[in-house]
């Protein structure tokens, strides 16, 4: 049996992808989750599933590679738990992983995964990388736009090192909607009748809401009929706010906040928009594709992956409120029939090639290389 140990930044809270990431085959496969900092809340779903799951307690701002008690914790707990692969989670786990299996007996070896783009940039960071990337044995994207960022802005990286296991998502949820009209006099009383854009995501600058609402703004000139629904809190809300004030569409344009009903929101809309301009997969758009809606989305990262050759929606430059404005207007424009259609196979799209079931499969395959790899540094350990 493989031994699994997944290093976590933080904790915040129940996170539906993870658990997927770690639901492997429980006959080749034990797995424990250490949260490096954060605390229980008695909402993650983890141990219920049978994961042995740890949270160390360390304040955030002391998770650094120079933090010999972080390092000895990790090198102990590697030990004990008898770990033959650790996989790193994200840029911020990967240099105290990388150096508490160089102090741990047994020599895990690493993996880390990648979710977004952009962190190798400064000559800081690709040093550090170089450093901390000879001595992993593979780096995961999570798609195909991150492992090419990956192996462009890093120096001295052999393509079979860097490996692709695109996300995926259990879309139960997502596939029997209520009435659409219900739904949405549940949302929003009295809009039924509308044609509904949304998006739903934190609202932060990369999310490129301002774009967004700028690009509706040239929109509810042609159509009087459209209106827009943002659901999501962030940093950005206030500001946001105030530019939907400023132009005059505060009966046009709908913050709807934190939602936990996510299926309920997307059954309300006649379109999706995810215009970010830096998406490393985009998980909200695979709900929405399993939701049979079409897709108006940024030509970034792993998007285009997404869409294939599928025509189910629009890719758009995610600078361009033009763009995105005309995007808008020619969907709004289209047939009743004509939407259904590209929101079939938007569902069909998702349920095919972004499953979990393809997700853990890739993670499985790269888990048993790994194993090869300890055990060639380790010929003599039990097998």
């Amino acid at each position: 049996m493989i031994h699994i140990l997944h290093l976590i930044h933080k904790y915040r809270g129940d996170y539906p992808l993870l658990n997927q990431q770690v639901n492997l085959d429980p006959a080749r496969f034990r797995t424990v989750v250490c949260y490096l900092s954060g605390e229980d809340d008695g909402r993650n779903s983890l141990p219920a599933a049978g994961i042995k799951t740890l949270y160390l307690g360390f304040d955030p701002n002391r998770l650094r590679p120079h933090n010999l008690t972080l390092l000895w914790r990790l090198k102990k707990l590697m030990e004990d738990e008898d770990i033959h692969v650790v996989n790193c989670q994200q840029h911020r786990s990967t240099p105290v992983g990388v150096l508490a299996t160089l102090l741990a007996r047994n020599k895990p070896s690493v993996v880390s995964t990648l979710h977004g783009l952009g962190f190798a940039r400064t000559f800081t960071r690709k040093l550090l990388n170089w450093f901390l990337y000879k001595r992993t044995f593979r780096i995961i994207g999570i798609s195909h736009g991150v492992s090419r960022d990956i192996l462009d802005n890093n120096w001295g990286l052999s393509g079979n090192k860097v490996v692709t296991v695109q996300n995926g998502l259990i879309y139960e949820s997502f596939l029997h909607g209520e009435d659409k009209a219900l739904c949405r006099s549940s949302v929003l009383h009295q809009q039924a009748n509308a044609f509904w854009f949304g998006t739903v995501g934190r609202l932060s600058e990369v999310k490129n809401h301002r774009t967004l609402i700028e690009a509706f703004a040239k929109l509810s000139r042609d159509c009087p009929d459209a209106l827009l629904v943002i659901a999501g809190s962030g940093e950005k809300e206030t500001e946001l706010r105030q530019q939907v004030a400023t132009a005059g569409l505060n009966e046009r344009i709908f913050f709807l906040g934190y939602r936990k009903d996510i299926p309920r929101i997307l059954n309300c809309l006649d379109v999706f928009l995810l215009p970010s301009l830096r998406e490393g997969f985009g998980l909200a758009m695979l709900e929405a594709m399993a939701s049979r809606l079409p897709i108006i989305a940024s030509r970034v990262g792993g998007i285009p992956e997404i869409f294939g050759e599928e025509d189910f929606g629009v890719m758009i430059d995610p600078n361009s409120p033009d763009e995105l404005s005309a995007a808008m207007k020619t969907l709004a424009s289209l047939p009743r029939a004509r939407l259904e259609a590209m929101g079939d196979l938007a569902q069909k799209r998702a349920l095919e090639h972004f499953s979990a079931e393809r997700m853990i499969a890739g993670y499985e395959q790269v888990y048993q290389d790994a194993y090869a790899d300890w055990l060639r540094r380790n010929p003599g350990a039990p097998r």
